[in-house]
């Protein structure tokens, strides 16, 4: 015999359920990943209104608009599956942490503000973002585990590996010159 529902959802509180289908969750869902489909497809079309500079025989890989207009369809498959997605879980069992998000607006603001251009190499304002905002959001967790020297150890293992990959990827493959 199985146990009742109530007891299973306890088990696997993340597993979808038949009522959970068409819960308000699922309709926040929606109506955000049809936000991002509609943006992402406004880039790609303004992307694709770019003048490509044929007359002065750019190379199309490099041609204005080509990046954007690949994010653009990105964002549009993302919203795609943000639309499509459904689960059991709503917003309501997992309530927006507005001290968590204000911190990472903060971290944001902090980052593009404050370390990038302030002649600080960008892959060591890199590596300082992601580090902090690494411990930042994990500092409770680790803290109650007893485990924050670990943390910080692989948060700063995951930030030199980001700065690296990101600069790389800007300086080598986008060529654009980092401050």
């Amino acid at each position: 015999m199985s146990p009742p529902a109530d007891e299973r959802r306890a088990e696997a509180p993340h597993a979808p359920s038949a009522e959970g289908l068409n819960r308000p969750g699922n309709t926040i869902d929606r109506v955000f990943g049809l936000g991002w489909m509609t943006l992402g497809l406004a880039i790609v079309v303004e992307s694709w209104r770019m003048d490509r500079l044929e007359q002065q025989h750019i190379n199309p890989w490099t041609v204005p608009g080509l990046v954007p207009g690949l994010l653009g369809l990105v964002l549009m498959v993302f919203g795609l599956v943000l639309t499509l997605r459904r689960h059991g879980h709503t917003a309501e069992d997992e309530p927006l942490d507005r001290g968590r998000a204000g911190m990472a607006i903060i971290l944001c603001f902090l980052f593009a503000g404050g370390l990038v251009g302030s002649g600080l190499p960008f892959w060591a304002a890199a590596f300082l973002f992601v580090f902090v905002a690494i411990l930042a959001f994990d500092w409770e967790d680790r803290r109650a585990a007893g485990t924050l020297g670990k943390g910080a150890l692989q948060a700063a293992l995951i930030a030199a590996g980001n700065a690296v990959a990101v600069t790389i990827v800007f300086q080598e493959i986008f060529l654009v010159r980092l401050p």
